[in-house]
This record gives C-alpha cells, sequence and structure tokens, in this order.
C-alpha cells in the first residue's frame, strides 16, 4: 500500500492505513476513533459497493481493535468499542465471543450469559459454514478470571440450559478453576453456613431437583464422579462425614 494511504493515529501516533472511502477509522492499537479527512479518502467503486464495502471495513477495524484492547488486558475500553458497535447496528458474532471473554475476565455474569443467549440466537441462522459453532467452541476453552470458564458460571448459577449448551460445545467437565481447584461437578455439592460461600460453597437452596438434574448432565457427559463434601451450616467447617453433630464447634447438624 502506497505511503499516501497512511495516516497517524492521534492519540497514539501509529500509522494508520486507509484502504476505503469512509469518514474515520478505530485505531488497531489503542482503538482511538480517528476522523479521516476528506482528501485522504478513496474515491468509490460503486454505491451498492461502497455502502456494503465500508460497513464491513468498519466493524472489521473496531473488532480488531478490540481484540488488541483486550489482549492489553484494556477491558473498560474493549467494551465501550464493542458496545457502540452493538448500537450502530451490527449483530456479528464475534462481537459477543470478545464480550464474553471480557466479562469472564470481569466476572459480570449477566453481560456474560446475555452475550451466550444472543450467541444461541445466531447460531440458528449461521451459514453453512457453521463459522458461530466453531468460535463458541473456541469460547468453552477460554479461561477469564482465576480459570473460570463458561461452564464454572453456568454451573455456579444454576443455568441448566447454558450447562447443556456448553458440554454440547466440548467444554471439559473436568477443568479446574480457582485456590481451591474445583470442577463445575464440585460446585454442586455445597451446603456451607451463610455468610461463608465462595466459589466451592455455593448454597444451592432455590431448586435442589434442578442441581441434582445438572449434576447427574455433567456426570453423564464425563465428568468425574466426586465424593460429596459436608459442612457444618453453622461454622462453615468441612466434615469427613455425614455427622450428628460438628467435630469442629459442636454445632447440631440434625
Amino acid at each position: 500500500m502506497s505511503e499516501d494511504n497512511v495516516t497517524r493515529c492521534s492519540s497514539c501516533g501509529a500509522p494508520l492505513n486507509v484502504d476505503m472511502n469512509r469518514a474515520f477509522v478505530f485505531c488497531q492499537y489503542c482503538g482511538c476513533k480517528n476522523v479521516i479527512k476528506s482528501e485522504q479518502m478513496h474515491t468509490s467503486i460503486t454505491v451498492g459497493g461502497d455502502v456494503n464495502i465500508q460497513a464491513k471495513t468498519e466493524i472489521e477495524s473496531m473488532l480488531a481493535s478490540a481484540e488488541y484492547l483486550i489482549s492489553t488486558k484494556n477491558y473498560q475500553k474493549a467494551n465501550e468499542m464493542l458496545n457502540a458497535a452493538i448500537l450502530s447496528g451490527y449483530h456479528e458474532y464475534r462481537i459477543y465471543i470478545l464480550k464474553a471473554k471480557i466479562d469472564l475476565q470481569l466476572s459480570n455474569d449477566a453481560s456474560m450469559f446475555f452475550c451466550l443467549g444472543r450467541l444461541r440466537e445466531l447460531e440458528k441462522v449461521q451459514s453453512s459454514e457453521r463459522e458461530v459453532t466453531r468460535a463458541v467452541c473456541e469460547l468453552m476453552k477460554y479461561r477469564g478470571m482465576n480459570g473460570i470458564t463458561v461452564l464454572h458460571n453456568a454451573t455456579f448459577h444454576e443455568h441448566f440450559d447454558d450447562v447443556v449448551y456448553c458440554v454440547q460445545h466440548g467444554s471439559d467437565v473436568n477443568c479446574v478453576a480457582g485456590m481451591n481447584q474445583v470442577t463445575p461437578i464440585t460446585i454442586m455439592y455445597v451446603p456451607l453456613a451463610a455468610g461463608t460461600a465462595n466459589l466451592e460453597g455455593t448454597p444451592f437452596v432455590r431448586d435442589k431437583a434442578r442441581v441434582e438434574q445438572i449434576r447427574q448432565y455433567l456426570e453423564e457427559h464425563g465428568a468425574g464422579r466426586i465424593q460429596k463434601n459436608f459442612f457444618c451450616r453453622h461454622c462453615g467447617a468441612r466434615l469427613n462425614g455425614d455427622y450428628a453433630f460438628c467435630t469442629k464447634c459442636g454445632g447440631k447438624l440434625k
């Protein structure tokens, strides 16, 4: 590409290649939006072609910038850029893949499940190339904060449909995460005292039948059968069996 087609980012000074007739471009290094002067813009080939090419180039630039920002752990800036793309009317599946990765890093579970829902919808109308399915399968291998995966979060929050979706797309049900090296199946065995719950101690009290259904599904799809853990509901101590009294605080359990 000729030097005449190159301008520089107004924020970081990096060279920007302007290869389409467009009004602005996002810097692939810092994500800054740069307005392109009219004399730096190329002429159109056709009206219809120009519209399609310009739209495609714009979203590609935004995605590339967001990927770079994620790689540098600038999650807030990347998320702002992706949200702007959605508000601009783009429904590209890669937007939601990147947002899900950011959500895993920031423990933004509500947003992550929203993105997963959008991916499920987009997968239903994907092309014969199955590009959405392939991207989701790759997402299942991605680990966020403290080694957490989408499957860990889906199990933690008792989202049975999402658990099924993750396992169907190749998520490893025996993968470990967190300081306590928990797996999705160990999350299911956790009646702990109020105020002491953590990733390995989530009090699943809303729908025990649903929890058992998730546990059974995971075991049927490769989860290691792990011995049920017992905890004191008074002090949170781990017990070696189903005792009537806690061996640590003496609290009555039955």
